[in-house]
């Protein structure tokens, strides 16, 4: 491996007119946070006479230079480059206009790249997802609606830098600018070959800030598509780039564990996601066969140090693979690709069929993450539309029985995990019966619903279940008017907080209408699904003996119809609330029967 390392100012680095530094398609998204920014400029700030700061390094994929414009590919630093030219453009601004021309032309020239005789080009290059966008926000400094913008942290780093130089004295800015310029330091390391590249890039890493397992994922697929050949290193670029928009709004760690679920039909924890990719890989492409390492990757099972379950029932067995390759690279990176693409659509449900997107809407509101391996794995495995409906309504069911009733979390992800080896044409034959054999009983599911304690980590779950009721008991009634809205909330029709001096200005005086022992039964009541109802918009009922009474004036006039039965009740205390709850749990096992 050839590594040419330079440490140089950002003076020196920009020098070189006729040198871009490119971010390539596959690089993820900025993401830098407010935190982050003003840590680099008070970094900055606070350099005193001829002190230095070292910024870090950065990988360039350098190739051959020529006489024209000589595009660096950016495999490490991205993130702190793009941070430095929001910087200096919106310091360029501020020059402007302050009408300071010759520094604001000088600095000009260092964000230009340009060959001799040729048109000037941006120093710095985002041909990833987010160029558009950063295109945009440097040409239109006061903008127009910034909240139509794909990435909000982009937009947030120009704002925020923006308005840091607008406070600041344009003298202060002129010392800063300098600092910035000649005091700031970054480690340039050009490598001419690709595959040493994106070594070099895991190594660096690895010795520093944790990456997370999506750019070691990244990393490993490009490096060895490099060690292939050129032409594969290229399908592998456009494949991840590919896989980078599919993905954009989704947790892509969470894809990759979920791939690697359906894949290997066995639970996989985050901490096994790499190993297991990377063993994955070099089990399963044919190119990987004549690799070196390839030994390294044999099968094994891998301890789970992540997350322990020793008393759970499923056991979670390798499946056994063939001894030789199965699939050649291209196709493997098209299997990674289509895979993403179904987890962006089922993640955030936008499958274009309102049907399906319906369901989804429901399991999200659930909490059934560990739904999305199987699910991913019908979806690219072409199960049709009716099926997959089908399948969704069964998952429903089962998903929110297990969770009401606190059956084991990894023994659910285990048991979606087997599925994936069912036939994507033909499962519903499979899923019912595993469905049937895991689900819990009636009268332990009707227990537990009338006692869960739906709290605010889980109140979507809470807000599905009154809403899947009212549509069941109200089968005319407009389902826009509950899934349509985002001003229709659960409400707890004895409020959450009864006791401060301000919970009983605007909520009534609770804890003497309710009488003896509210401070035993208030903590344990408040969140049990009879307590609970869908209201639109705001109760403002004000301090009264009888706060019940004063919401029942706005219940009444509400158009969901469970909340209007509210307003037929007399009275509404701790016993009225294991009354509802009795009663909404004979419904739910009504409605959401076994499999």
């Amino acid at each position: 491996m050839k590594i040419t390392p330079t440490s140089l100012t950002l003076n020196q680095l920009f020098s070189s007119a006729n040198e871009q530094f490119v971010i390539p398609a596959y690089q993820r998204r900025y993401s830098w946070r407010e935190r982050q920014l003003y840590e680099l400029i008070e970094d900055i700030e606070l350099l005193e006479n001829s002190d230095v700061h070292l910024l870090g390094s950065i990988v360039c994929l350098t190739g051959h230079h020529t006489a024209g414009i000589n595009r660096l590919e950016l495999v490490d630093g991205q993130q702190r480059l793009t941070t430095i030219c929001i910087l200096l453009e919106c310091l360029r601004e501020r020059l402007i206009a302050g009408d300071e021309a010759d520094q604001a032309q000088a600095l000009g020239r260092l964000l230009t790249a340009k060959a001799s005789g040729g048109k000037a080009m941006p120093k710095i290059a985002l041909d990833s997802i987010d160029g558009d966008e950063y295109r945009q926000l440097v040409d239109n400094a006061n903008g127009d609606d910034h909240s139509q913008y794909q990435n909000q942290h982009l937009v947030a780093a120009f704002a925020i830098i923006r308005q840091w130089i607008e406070d600041q004295d344009l003298t202060l800015l002129g010392g800063f600018l300098y600092k910035l310029q000649n005091q700031a330091l970054i480690i340039r390391l050009d490598v001419n070959d690709a595959k040493d590249a994106f070594k070099l890039f895991e190594t660096i890493n690895n010795r520093g800030l944790k990456l997370s397992p999506t750019d070691i994922i990244k990393n490993f697929v490009l490096g060895n598509a490099a060690r292939f050949d050129a032409d594969q290193l290229e399908e592998a670029r456009k494949s991840w780039a590919l896989l980078i928009a599919h993905l954009d709004g989704t947790d892509t760690d969470a894809f990759f564990r979920y791939f690697l679920i359906s894949a290997t039909q066995r639970r996989i924890t985050k901490s096994q996601v790499v190993p297991e990719f990377k063993t994955l890989f070099m089990n399963e492409v044919v190119e990987a066969e004549g690799l070196s390492d390839r030994h390294l990757y044999a099968d094994e099972e891998e301890a789970d140090d992540d997350e322990p379950d020793e008393s759970s029932d499923v056991e979670d067995v390798p499946i056994e693979r063939e001894g030789s390759p199965q699939v050649t690279f291209k196709e493997f990176l098209r299997r990674v690709v289509t895979s993403a693409e179904a987890f962006g659509e089922l993640v955030l449900i936008r499958t274009g069929r309102k049907r399906i997107d319906r369901h989804l809407r429901n399991l999200r509101m659930i909490k059934s993450a560990q739904t999305y391996g199987f699910l991913m794995h019908l979806r690219v495995g072409g199960v049709d539309d009716k099926t997959f409906i089908e399948v969704l309504k069964l998952t429903e069911n089962f998903v929110l029985r297990r969770h009401v009733c606190r059956e084991r979390a990894n023994e659910t992800e285990s048991l979606f995990a087997k599925l994936c080896a069912a036939n994507p044409e033909r499962p519903l034959l499979e899923v019912k019966a595993a469905y049937q054999e895991a689900c819990p009983t009636d009268e332990k599911f009707r227990h537990e619903f009338a006692n869960a304690n739906f709290t605010s980590n889980i109140i979507d779950r809470a807000r599905y279940c009154l809403e899947q009721i009212e549509l069941r008991r109200h089968g005319s009634h407009a389902e826009l008017q509950i899934l349509g809205s985002d001003d229709v909330h659960v409400e707890h029709i004895i409020p959450r907080k009864i006791k401060t001096r301000r919970a009983k200005e605007e909520f009534g005086d609770w804890v003497n209408y309710l009488g003896d022992r509210v401070d035993l039964l208030h903590p344990r009541m408040v969140s049990r699904i009879g307590n609970l109802t869908l209201f639109a918009g705001a109760l403002n009922i004000g301090a009264s003996n009888n706060p019940f009474a004063s919401k029942k004036k706005a219940y009444r006039e509400s158009a969901i119809m469970i909340t209007q039965d509210l307003a037929g009740m007399s009275a509404f205390k701790f016993k009225q609330v294991e009354a509802r709850s009795s009663e909404l749990a004979d419904l739910a096992v009504s409605r959401w029967p076994i499999p």
